[in-house]
């Protein structure tokens, strides 16, 4: 029996494409950047600064990213909790289960953006001396803050990332095929409620 839940955020929980698209074009505006949106959202799961290396973005990352943080948290209502979020976290919880949150997304709007969810054991952003998807550092750190062992954890996500790093820790990986992304994994599902046991 599985002990601990742990969530992706966006595209599983969270519907926040719109708010991307908007904080992206923001960066575009301000930092006369010419790499289009559907380029950025290919990567979305990796670290922020990963990403903009990956699509040829080599400069003032920092800069870059307080204007995307910024657009992100002032778009905030473009962000919608996906249909049964919120009955399914309830009912884990419920049951005895622990949930929690394992995202790239940083803390500050990550706290925001699930303040209307139900309470989570455990929320992990990037932080100093853990690397990012799909490096496994973030999902270890939270079975740990969880008191859990991988053998007793569950990961959901969308994206290869979230897939990879749940295979380099160790950790059983359910795919939603409602998110962002198409993964070849064992475990699939159309709605967040499936992970409900009869």
């Amino acid at each position: 029996m599985k002990q601990l839940y742990m969530f992706d955020l966006d595209g599983v929980l969270i519907d926040s494409k719109e708010n991307m698209r908007m904080s992206w074009t923001s960066c575009k505006e301000t930092h006369n950047l010419e790499q289009e949106f559907e380029e950025y959202f290919k990567h979305v799961g990796k670290p922020f600064k990963v990403i903009l290396k990956e699509i040829g973005i080599m400069t003032n990352h920092d800069a870059i990213k307080k204007t995307y943080d910024t657009a992100s948290l002032s778009h905030i209502d473009d962000i919608t909790i996906y249909q049964g979020v919120i009955e399914t976290l309830t009912e884990l919880k419920k049951d005895g289960f622990k949930i929690a949150v394992v995202t790239s997304k940083d803390a500050n709007r990550t706290r925001e953006m699930i303040k209307d969810l139900p309470e989570f054991d455990y929320v992990v952003s990037p932080k100093s001396g853990l690397r990012g998807k799909p490096n496994p550092d973030q999902l270890l750190f939270c079975m740990a803050m969880c008191n859990v062992d991988p053998c007793d954890t569950y990961y959901i996500g969308d994206m290869q990332t979230d897939y990879d790093a749940a295979q380099r820790a160790g950790i059983k990986f359910i795919h939603v095929n409602y998110g962002y992304g198409k993964v070849k994994c064992e475990v699939s599902i159309s709605h967040i409620e499936q992970l409900i046991l009869p």
